[in-house]
């Protein structure tokens, strides 16, 4: 919660992007190319006198000298006018269209443009969360094409659903690891690395699990003959990759990788058996015995469950004090293309609708959208007049942002905007709700206009807001 300042607050200061007009008219310098409007539009805009300096052209980016006068050029204010007055959010001009290709342009918008209030531009480091450099993350960009597989095995592995146990047992073969006799040997845990079942080679992890004559028995038994030479030849990682992913018995109602999983496994205990209990099954039993759990399993575990019903309330919002206003806030990103749009809603404690607000931000990621989302809802706040503030979101990456103690050495410019107007005359409590009972910024964020970059103001509810709202204020107490 913000401190209160001992002095009166400020009125707010407007600012103008200004066109320098000189003799010439534009002047162009030694640029080619049209001059970007004609002498008579320019002389036709009000002009105003620089009476401070530290202002710039947003055109040709020279400063102007106190005392010049300067010309109002309305499409080029870097805050752009919404649809509501009380909004005014930097953004980048609309200058980027003429230098910058389309598909450029939306991540470019995604990061915040430079403001001097909250100090100058300095270089990120894009892989980490809090874009500072460590040695850790740059180590494992240089070495992820080699670390990376594009269908990693392992993503596989975790999602069969059988017991923890053979799931890390499956883990281990992948790796190689399991403690067949060679591995005892390489341990001193014993001298002889032959197989104990069939006595013709070393015990290595695929042949204990493949290549074995016991096991050649019980895969001779599933596997169509048309496969048996490519199921035999394949490596190890590989030879799990394939059935793991493919379905190779498609007549048997039973999907293959959880079969194949239950052979493996139960070929295992029983490789055990035989060697430190020398009581062993055969293999017809074996695949009997492991055909047997797989319908176990699957009927039990792999059936569709019950889904929710969608007409079951969710949970309620919960309201601010009296008093209090409440800033739910939300950031949506597309996985298929990245680009990101944000929303939000302000209501009192009896869940009135105040305003809200949806804008397309452009390709970031979803940290980042949230954090402009809280930017923008702070602003538009505060545009308001809002004193006592509350505000909801459902990322908790950004409530520890924001409460870090060191919070102002962070090189992401939006933490820096966002704790500049936490420092402004009012009280702000930033509280984590569950992603259910933010529905509706949730919703505002989905209704943003995805071909403009302004923000869209709403005054009155969204007609696709009323049931949510509905909703959050029957779940009020009385």
């Amino acid at each position: 919660m913000a401190d209160t300042p001992a002095q009166t607050q400020q009125p707010r200061r407007i600012f103008y992007v200004v066109f320098n007009l000189g003799d010439d008219g534009a002047d162009s310098g030694n640029k080619s190319g049209p001059v970007p409007v004609s002498r008579a539009s320019i002389e036709a805009m009000p002009r105003i006198k620089v009476e401070e300096s530290g202002s710039d052209c947003s055109i040709c980016l020279e400063e102007f000298e106190v005392d010049e006068e300067a010309t109002i050029l309305k499409n080029f204010q870097k805050n752009s006018q919404t649809s509501s007055p009380k909004s005014n959010v930097n953004s980048w001009t609309p200058k980027l269209s003429m230098i910058f290709t389309a598909d450029a342009i939306p991540h470019i918008i995604g990061v915040k443009p430079p403001d001097p209030h909250v100090g100058p531009d300095t270089c990120i480091w894009r892989w980490t969360g809090h874009n500072d450099f460590d040695l850790k993350s740059a180590y494992y960009r240089w070495l992820q094409p080699v670390l990376e597989d594009p269908n990693p095995l392992w993503s596989h592995i975790w999602r069969i659903q059988v017991p923890q146990r053979i799931r890390c047992f499956l883990w281990l073969a992948g790796r190689q690891k399991l403690m067949t006799n060679m591995e005892r040997c390489k341990h001193a845990l014993t001298d002889d690395p032959l197989c104990p079942l069939c006595r013709d080679a070393e015990e290595f992890v695929l042949h204990a699990l493949r290549d074995c004559v016991n096991m050649q028995r019980i895969w001779k038994q599933v596997i169509p003959r048309s496969l048996l030479l490519t199921f035999f030849s394949k490596p190890m990682k590989d030879w799990l990759r394939q059935n793991l992913c493919t379905n190779i018995m498609s007549h048997i109602n039973i999907p293959w990788k959880l079969v194949f999983t239950l052979i493996l496994w139960q070929s295992w205990k029983n490789r055990n058996d035989a060697m430190f209990a020398a009581n062993s099954e055969s293999p017809d039993y074996v695949l009997s015995r492991s055909i047997g759990l797989a319908h176990y399993y699957y009927d039990g575990w792999l059936q569709p469950q019950p889904t929710i019903n969608p007409s079951m309330p969710s949970s309620p919002w919960i309201s601010p004090e009296p008093g209090w206003l409440c800033l739910n806030v939300d950031g949506v990103v597309s996985l298929n293309t990245g680009k990101a749009s944000i929303g939000g809603l302000l209501r009192d404690h009896s869940g009135n609708f105040i305003f809200g607000f949806s804008k397309f931000i452009g390709c970031t990621n979803s940290l980042h959208a949230e954090l402009w989302s809280l930017l923008v809802g702070l602003q538009l706040a505060w545009a308001h007049g809002v004193d006592l503030l509350q505000v909801q979101t459902d990322c908790r990456k950004v409530i520890q942002l924001l409460q870090e103690p060191h919070v102002d050495s962070y090189s992401i410019s939006l933490v820096h905007s966002i704790r500049q107007l936490w420092r402004k005359a009012w009280f702000i409590d930033i509280i984590w709700t569950p992603r259910s009972d933010n529905k509706t910024a949730d919703k505002l964020a989905k209704l943003a206009d995805l071909s403009s970059f302004d923000t869209t103001f709403f005054s009155t509810p969204h007609a696709e807001l009323h049931d949510i709202l509905v909703s959050d204020n029957l779940a009020l107490p009385l």
